[in-house]
């Protein structure tokens, strides 16, 4: 018996092509199903809204003749692409007929097709197979109940297994370019081009701890905001702009859930709250100095003990890339007109950071990631 998690109508599809002689347990509603009954009634799957025990007769024979079983023991696809309870059904039928159960994780197909969704996204979808798992094996327990239970608790393991080495930002940037497409050609446009400079934000995930309460500080359309969210559920953010038209259309996103939130502000008069960490990326060189320090101030005294202020910017001592700075501000400023500026730009050196970092005893990593640009990246970490 093979038994997989079951959070899309691909599911299916991926199941009955891993082989030939295999047969699906399936509800009553695809039974009976105008467009699908007929395919399901032909290849031999079973109904089992009878329950399991009327099924032992029938499957058996399917076993007899060579063919395996394929069980979804949550029942029915779920909305999310957390592993409902499994059923005991799958597991009774399986003590009984005497079957070794094979655990098969399907990881990415809820993401490609939810369900109640008539579309497919650009996506892959993997098949994890595992070791079989012989019915005399008491790893998951002794009877079908308990292994029913013991089952469910190891494929919710394994799936966030998978999910937090496979789920990065880059996964999700489909998704998001998506998310903004009815937003208009320049802004889809824009989120492209933005992303695909930023390696989808990939430095900032590996960053910042997977759980907390994070600021990020001119979010602009909140591209990344939501792509380290997405990437790590467990972020609650909050992202700041000057600029009131971009945090409507950030706080406007369809995708947005209540761990995300936008807010329209000057940065140098803004409240920060107790936090975890706070991004300043592609910011400070728009303020004055003062309020460049100021800003640096508040943050970390926001900031929790073992909390991180990630700081990206043009450092003005790297002369042979910092022609690219300006020429990228040039164009974002003046020419597309993207970001806001009320005054001259005034960036950084690197002195005055580890200056700042000196002063208030952060222990700090300087990281330079950038070919044409003279962006560094400071991590400072509040002891």
């Amino acid at each position: 018996m093979y038994i997989a998690n079951h959070s899309s109508f691909l599911d299916i599809l991926i199941t009955t092509g891993l082989n030939p002689r295999l047969v699906l347990l399936t509800n009553r509603w695809v039974w009976r199903s105008p467009v699908f009954g007929r395919v399901v009634r032909m290849a031999e799957y079973y109904p089992v809204a009878d329950g399991a025990e009327d099924s032992l007769a029938p499957l058996q024979d399917l076993v007899t003749r060579g063919y395996s079983i394929v069980v979804f023991p949550e029942g029915t696809r779920s909305y999310t692409d957390k592993i409902q309870r499994f059923h005991k059904g799958a597991f009774y039928i399986a003590e009984k007929l005497g079957l070794d159960v094979v655990p098969v994780v399907l990881h990415g197909v809820h993401y490609t097709m939810q369900k109640g969704d008539w579309l497919l996204k650009n996506g892959t979808s993997s098949v994890y197979y595992h070791p079989r798992i012989p019915l005399t094996d008491a790893t998951f327990g002794t009877t079908y109940s308990e292994r029913g239970k013991g089952f469910g608790k190891w494929f919710r393991m394994e799936l966030d297994r998978i999910k937090q080495q496979e789920e990065t930002p880059a996964y999700f940037r489909e998704q998001l370019i998506r998310s903004y497409t009815y937003k208009g050609p320049v802004l889809e446009w824009y989120c492209r081009i933005k992303t695909a400079s930023e390696g989808n934000y990939e430095q900032f995930h590996d960053l910042l701890p997977r759980t907390g309460t994070f600021y990020d500080l001119g979010c602009g359309y909140g591209f990344m905001t939501y792509m380290l969210h997405w990437a790590a559920p467990e972020r609650i953010f909050t992202g700041v702009d000057y600029d009131e038209e971009k945090v409507a259309v950030a706080q406007g996103n369809f995708l947005r859930d209540d761990a995300i939130h936008f807010e329209q502000a000057d940065l140098t008069q803004y409240e920060l709250k107790p936090c975890d960490g706070i991004i300043i990326s592609d910011v400070l060189h728009y303020l004055l100095p003062a309020d460049q320090e100021t800003l640096l101030e508040r943050a970390v005294a926001a900031l929790n003990a073992g909390g991180r202020l990630i700081i990206r910017d043009g450092i003005k001592e790297i002369e042979d890339r910092f022609k690219g700075t300006k020429l990228s501000e040039f164009f974002s400023t003046r020419m597309f007109k993207f970001n806001k500026t009320t005054n001259d730009l005034h960036f950084l050196s690197k002195s005055f950071i580890e200056d700042f970092s000196r002063k208030h005893e952060l222990n700090m990593q300087v990281m330079d990631n950038a070919k044409f640009t003279s962006n560094l990246i400071f991590v400072l970490e509040k002891k």
